[in-house]
């Protein structure tokens, strides 16, 4: 079995879970569709949220691009260092 390179769910941990809040508002039916509650999302927009994330996501992923937490930490410890 090969040697995997990039432990996916570990480096981008912070993009895959919030997709995963997405679907789990779904699959809970908290979409204003269904409960007409104001702040909720559409269906269609849950739905657009979930495909944009995802390109993103295999974008990153692709090209070996920092995930939301490499970048965070980047960006505090350049602000440490000033």
């Amino acid at each position: 079995m090969k040697e995997r390179k990039v432990d996916v769910k570990d480096r981008y941990d912070r993009e895959i879970e919030e997709i995963d809040y997405i679907l789990r508002n779904l699959e809970q039916g908290r979409i204003y569709d269904i409960t007409r509650t104001p702040g909720e999302p559409y269906l269609q927009t849950a739905v657009s949220k979930i495909r944009e994330k995802l390109n993103d996501l295999i974008n990153k992923i692709e090209y070996d691009k920092d995930s939301i937490d490499e970048k965070l930490g980047e960006a505090l410890f350049n602000t440490k260092r000033d």
